[in-house]
């Protein structure tokens, strides 16, 4: 089954989102269930498979809803969370490849479409409070080395980049097992 996103958006991000989620769900849905569990393509931490790559986006989506919901309440968030105190992406990603494995693809697929329209009901949420693009609003929103960046920035690097990156390295993993579909 395909999860495709649907629908207009008011926010140019919430389309953009759209476009490259609607993009790799496309992908990812017709791949059987024996390629979809070859360790081949290059990810975070070394070969991955199509199960670990989605759980990985979860992972990130979710830490997203996260911090953006810690800071609807004023605080700050324990960045990057689940448990991390550091930016180790390496350990992060092996976090989410286990976290977020569920017991059939169905069900991840799902929950991945799940976390997006929750991504997206937040960027349709601030862009219509104008806060999508301002700096200083979200505290959590800022870098390490104290560097800021808006919340439309924060949300491009962990959805839209990344699903771009994820469809052209399995558009290649495709073309590399077209004989053993």
């Amino acid at each position: 089954m395909n999860f495709l996103i649907e629908g207009h958006f008011i926010a140019p991000l919430s389309n953009e989102i759209q476009k490259e989620y609607n993009k790799l769900s496309n992908l990812i849905s017709p791949i059987s269930t024996a390629l979809r569990t070859l360790k081949k393509i290059d990810g975070t931490g070394g070969k991955v498979t199509i199960a670990d790559i989605i759980a990985y986006h979860i992972g990130w989506g979710k830490l997203i809803i996260n911090w953006y919901e810690i800071g609807t309440q004023g605080k700050i968030a324990e960045m990057p969370g689940e448990g991390f105190t550091k930016w180790d992406y390496a350990g992060l990603a092996r976090h989410f490849y286990k976290k977020y494995c569920y017991d059939s693809f169905h069900e991840q697929e799902r929950i991945f479409y799940d976390v997006v329209q929750q991504v997206l009901s937040i960027v349709e949420r601030e862009y219509n409070t104008n806060n999508l693009d301002k700096l200083e609003v979200w505290p959590w929103c800022t870098l390490p080395s104290g560097k800021q960046w808006s919340l439309h920035k924060w949300i491009t690097v962990n959805t839209v980049a990344p699903y771009k990156r994820t469809s052209t390295l399995i558009k290649k993993f495709i073309n590399e097992n077209k004989n053993t579909q």
